[in-house]
């Protein structure tokens, strides 16, 4: 009973100490290296588009004094000058993996509420089946003093139709068209004191749409209204582009494709 006891009273040793336990993420690190840059856009998304529109579109350009309109033949045909072909071969040349289509699907003289009432526009995306619409159409309504909002009214319901096609729409505000008198003394308003609301209503139409984008023309442009066109981005009627012009119609729309529909990568 004495030795039970005194066991019983004995002080227990203190227990061992735990030996040091390495975890995860304890080992200094010499330093983290930069992230590398994501490679730049190599090759489009999409490769298949149509151009549409009224003579802007077709290629019309003007003579310096105004007095004669160079209409191509046939739209879909265009000169190298018009901003479907020069937009073309500009995708071409930046992502030569691929092989691209712009089709010009131009109508000189038409307004757009004719496009869409005529059936003409549903018919070219039934044709085409573009991934991509470039739209710009609706001065012939404004010159022959159809509202703004009724003009934006049938660009609403191109969109809408576009859509239906799964087409990712680029529609394009209208540049600044200038006033101009031909020799024989006849004024051309060509719609200049409506170009800035009618292209704030279609940046309106379109915000917040899906898959559509705003291609600015009229920024791209800028003040194109002076002395032989400014910047000679204008024939001289005051409404069709120089070849020029379109340049910087084609370059405008390509920089805004690349920016919707860049693949980071290469389909070589």
């Amino acid at each position: 009973m004495a030795l039970m006891t005194g066991a019983c009273a004995e002080s227990p040793s203190s227990p061992t100490a735990p030996s040091a336990v390495l975890t995860i993420g304890s080992v200094p690190q010499a330093g983290v290296p930069p992230a590398a840059p994501l490679p730049g856009p190599t090759a489009l998304g999409a490769t298949r588009f149509m151009a549409f529109g009224d003579s802007i579109t077709c290629g019309t350009i003007s003579s310096f004094d105004g007095t004669m309109l160079l209409v191509p033949e046939n739209c879909r045909t265009p000169p190298s000058y018009s901003y479907p072909s020069q937009l073309d071969d500009a995708l071409e040349a930046g992502y030569p993996s691929q092989n691209f289509t712009v089709d010009n699907e131009g109508s000189p003289g038409e307004w757009a509420a004719q496009a869409v009432s005529s059936g003409r526009f549903g018919a070219a995306m039934a044709a085409a089946r573009p991934q991509g619409l470039l739209l710009l159409e609706g001065i012939n309504d404004l010159n022959n003093a159809v509202s703004i909002s009724a003009t934006v009214n049938a660009l609403s319901q191109m969109i809408d139709i576009a859509r239906v096609y799964n087409a990712t729409v680029l529609v394009a505000t209208m540049f600044q068209t200038c006033l101009s008198v031909s020799p024989e003394g006849v004024v051309r308003q060509n719609s200049a004191d409506k170009i800035v609301a009618f292209n704030s209503a279609i940046r309106s139409m379109a915000a917040g749409r899906q898959n559509v984008y705003v291609v600015d023309l009229y920024a791209a442009f800028g003040d194109n209204c002076g002395p032989n066109g400014g910047v000679g981005l204008l024939g001289g009627d005051g409404l069709h582009p120089t070849a020029n012009g379109y340049s910087v119609m084609a370059s405008t729309f390509r920089n805004v494709l690349r920016t919707v529909f860049q693949v980071r990568g290469s389909f070589e």
